[in-house]
């Protein structure tokens, strides 16, 4: 370990161009003091060096590996990361000058806490976009109401100590694809009675472009995912459905109030896209828990 203060881990397959406006983001930092390291899961072509922005001053290190999913690649990421601090965002984000700065600034006030940011989305334009990241929002005003001692953070915008994060064990690589290794680790965090912490300003813009398929297919994922989610904390006896459940009933009050501001044709776009999103997060909860 050098003295370097942080590792920014991004894990990326496949979206090069996009991986390319996140590192130009991150080049844009007011903070100086960090590394990127970019795990490249399995790209075809596989990201090389020439994707670094030729007129970004950052140093990045790009490591190829076999396709084996964001949460191994993160987790490959931490291990060769250099910085003491270890910031995760993902290759559709374009975290804003802020962000790094914020982040640390927070844990060195809170050396043992996990702490993020908000997120806001970046295609506005896009009603599937929109749509993900208004759960998203739902999601941290229920459960992360106290900013203090938040619940749930996305790991596309959260920071922690390298030590701790390996000392918790990293991502659970069970999750193979994306949806719920975040909610695990968070479990996990907490379960160590370590402090989760959400600086409650938007930090980090979303970019992920997403069709109606897309956003089906995203959703029967995370459905999926949270049914092992679910199994897992009942084997650690770090809790139950029940808070999910608590969230699911609080939209018939939150919905509206989100809403309350739109136009009529906004609003209707977006209540069909929640709808569409019980219906697939359901459908993937059941789908996973058929198979066990």
């Amino acid at each position: 370990m050098s003295a370097l203060l942080a590792s920014v881990v991004i894990p990326t397959r496949n979206r090069h161009h996009s991986l390319r406006e996140t590192l130009t983001a991150l080049a844009a930092q007011d903070m100086r003091d960090f590394e990127v390291v970019v795990i490249d899961d399995g790209s075809a072509p596989p990201v090389t060096a020439d994707i670094v922005p030729s007129n970004a001053a950052l140093d990045v290190r790009i490591i190829n590996e076999e396709n084996a999913g964001p949460s191994a690649a993160r987790n490959r990421g931490a291990r060769e990361a250099r910085g003491n601090i270890l910031a995760f965002t993902d290759d559709d984000c374009r975290p804003r000058p802020q962000w790094l700065g914020r982040l640390t600034e927070e844990l060195a006030s809170h050396p043992k806490a996990l702490v993020g940011s908000l997120t806001c989305n970046g295609l506005t334009g896009n009603n599937w976009s929109t749509t993900s990241q208004l759960i998203v929002d739902l999601v941290y005003e229920h459960f992360n109401a106290n900013t203090e001692n938040a619940y749930f953070l996305t790991s596309n915008n959260f920071a922690c100590a390298r030590e701790l994060f390996l000392e918790t064990g990293g991502f659970d690589t069970e999750f193979a694809l994306a949806g719920a290794e975040d909610r695990d680790f968070c479990d996990r965090w907490r379960l160590a009675h370590r402090p989760i912490r959400l600086i409650p300003e938007p930090l980090v813009d979303h970019y992920h472009a997403q069709t109606f398929r897309k956003f089906l297919d995203l959703h029967y994922r995370y459905g999926r995912g949270a049914y092992l989610y679910q199994a897992k904390r009942k084997r650690r006896g770090s809790g139950t459905m029940a808070d999910d459940l608590g969230f699911h009933r609080a939209l018939l009050r939150s919905v509206p109030q989100r809403l309350k501001d739109s136009g009529p044709a906004a609003s209707a776009g977006l209540l069909f896209g929640i709808g569409l999103w019980q219906i697939a997060n359901l459908a993937g909860f059941v789908s996973a828990a058929s198979e066990s």
